[in-house]
């Protein structure tokens, strides 16, 4: 599934959801603001679902966040801040069922409109969250490997090598977001969650206020047991990782390393260390001309043709010693 065809399967949902609201129910105020409700929760259902399929994972990434996270603030004026860090990659496991339940919950409260303005506020305090750190990661595509990331001054051409988080896991092993889409998803999710705190009272809301607690209560307790059970108790019901049972990881192997190989160099970014100047040369120019470029004054980044296969953990995988254990 790509990213244009989920949006338009959670818009078609959303639709369907604020008719239901507005023709079932008689409940909205507002069809515009149902709709951004039903949109958005519909959003962050889907997206804490596929992340609840495999909560190892998303702790995994969260463990590469922190890890970036301390790395980046050592040796700046918030250096205090970073032995709290790898105590959190400690609890990475807890806080992605926390995170993935909170996403979960949330979404299930804008789409019944479970107390609107706290609704309204946890949404936007939740995406000005996901803002800044998908920010942070793609921002990072500018930042040379030994610059620190706050000074400024000099960073340079953006190099998707130059991020060591090269996806934000939004959507877990389901789909892989290149930092730019997500931090240009979560912009746009900003208009309705500074929407929401200027028009709460306009949200709708179905059922009863039991009812709708009851949902919530039900929600938060299902998926705290769902996430448990998918990686302390059980494999996952739904595998979406590289490793799953059944595939053939030989031949995956091979046939990734084959398209890897097949990839063709078709540019050359050069930036001058001294100046900063950034030049694009293609492939048979740079081959005619690079002894004009020395490596003592310039940094290259070749720009490549992408894999026909696209590479997973998979292409990492080595067995390193063979040797039976009695």
């Amino acid at each position: 599934m790509t990213l244009i065809t989920m949006i338009l399967m959670i818009a078609a949902i959303a639709l369907v959801w604020t008719a239901i609201v507005a023709f079932g129910f008689r409940a909205h105020k507002n069809l515009l603001i149902s709709y951004l409700q039903s949109f958005t929760g519909a959003l962050f259902v889907f997206s804490g679902a596929v992340k609840a399929i495999d909560p190892l994972g998303t702790a995994y990434k969260m463990e590469q966040y922190f890890t970036q996270f301390e790395y980046t603030l050592q040796g700046t004026w918030f250096s205090f801040l970073a032995p709290i860090f790898p105590k959190l990659s400690d609890a990475s496991a807890t806080f992605s069922v926390v995170m993935i339940t909170f996403e979960i919950v949330l979404g299930v409260m804008l789409l019944i409109g479970a107390r609107p303005k706290v609704s309204a506020w946890l949404f936007f305090l939740l995406v000005v969250f996901f803002t800044i750190l998908t920010g942070f990661t793609f921002l990072t595509g500018y930042v040379p490997a030994e610059v620190n990331f706050f000074e400024f001054g000099k960073w340079g051409a953006y190099q998707a090598s130059n991020m060591k988080v090269t996806d934000c896991g939004c959507f877990g092993d389901f789909m892989k977001l290149e930092p730019r889409i997500s931090f240009m998803k979560d912009l746009v999710l900003l208009v309705p969650a500074f929407i929401f705190l200027f028009a709460s009272k306009q949200m709708h809301r179905i059922l009863t206020p039991l009812t709708r607690s009851a949902i919530v209560w039900i929600t938060t307790i299902g998926t705290v047991i769902y996430c448990l059970s998918n990686y302390v108790w059980n494999l996952p019901d739904v595998d979406f990782r590289p490793f799953r049972e059944g595939r053939n990881i030989a031949e995956i192997k091979m046939q990734e390393e084959e398209a890897a190989n097949n990839v063709k160099t078709v540019s050359y970014i050069l930036t001058n260390k001294e100046s900063g100047e950034v030049i694009n040369l293609p492939y048979e120019d740079y081959m005619k001309k690079f002894a004009d470029y020395p490596k003592e004054k310039w940094s290259f980044e070749p720009i490549k043709t992408e894999p026909a296969i696209p590479a997973t953990k998979i292409s990492e995988f080595e067995i390193q010693d063979q040797t039976a254990t009695p």
